[in-house]
């Protein structure tokens, strides 16, 4: 019998994690299928009921916090960074994982030669939490996070008080200036002309690929700085992802797996 796998978040026509699990599955020749649900948070819980024969979900905006309500168990990183972003189904129910973090960690140590000791991350949510302990995992002990609404920040400030990082929250506005600056709101999200000219970072690392490139990236392309895709951060979280679905173990790479992120990157143009 076909194992069942799809992405569930609202919107999802964007995204690219089909046309990257079609790419893992084709290549390990399993027996699988990969789909795409457009998915509100009110509607997660019953729509996991529904589907209680499936085998796992990727997660997206906005269910990485929702989806921890579905779960018996999650990993150390999930509990972390109160994010969810990948459920499997085993025999005691759905067990929850955080992949984020390993994928924005080895995007960043793949394209960059150095992160720095400093960072200056935009916005606040699930995403910005993951890519805390990224920066913390590569030697990062200073961030200051941009956020409208600064009483919205209760999410980051937890996880850098239980890393030890030093932590500064700031409206977007606010003059900044850091080794590497990383983007984690939208990329319909458009900062405005003042609001990118008072950050200043030596590279960018921006989440966001659809539109790509959005605004921040084409300004770092024209500084003539280094700018990392969130296309790298989302296929190698599907990776991790890829061998918990088709192999069973987060930590155990997928046979030929170098050849497998090949086709993955091809997938995607990477």
């Amino acid at each position: 019998m076909s194992s069942a796998f799809a992405v569930l978040g609202s919107p999802i026509g964007h995204s690219l994690s089909p046309a990257l699990h079609a790419a893992v599955i084709s290549r390990l020749g399993v027996d699988a299928t990969y789909e795409r649900f457009d998915v509100t948070e009110a509607a997660f819980p019953a729509f996991v009921a529904d589907h209680s024969s499936w085998e796992g979900f990727s997660l997206t905006m906005p269910l990485k916090q929702v989806s921890r309500q579905v779960v018996v168990s999650e990993c150390a990183m999930s509990t972390l960074t109160g994010s969810v972003n990948t459920i499997v189904r085993r025999p005691e129910g759905w067990l929850g994982f955080n992949t984020d973090v390993w994928g924005a960690q080895h995007a960043l140590s793949s394209q960059l030669d150095t992160v720095g000791g400093s960072a200056v991350v935009i916005g606040a949510g699930a995403t910005a939490c993951s890519v805390l302990v990224a920066l913390h995992e590569l030697g990062t002990t200073d961030v200051t996070v941009l956020i409208r609404d600064t009483s919205r920040a209760a999410a980051v400030t937890s996880v850098a008080s239980r890393l030890g990082l030093t932590l500064r929250v700031a409206s977007i506005g606010t003059s900044v200036t850091a080794d590497l600056v990383v983007n984690t709101v939208p990329g319909t999200v458009v900062l405005d002309d003042d609001a990118t000219a008072a950050i200043d970072g030596s590279a960018l690392f921006e989440i966001a690929y659809d539109p790509w490139p959005t605004s921040l990236a084409t300004e770092w392309a024209a500084r003539g700085l280094p700018v990392v895709s969130g296309k790298w951060m989302l296929l190698l979280q599907a990776l991790q992802q890829s061998r918990l679905f088709y192999g069973g173990d987060v930590d155990v790479e997928l046979p030929d797996e170098n050849i497998i992120v090949t086709s993955m990157r091809s997938a995607i143009g990477l």
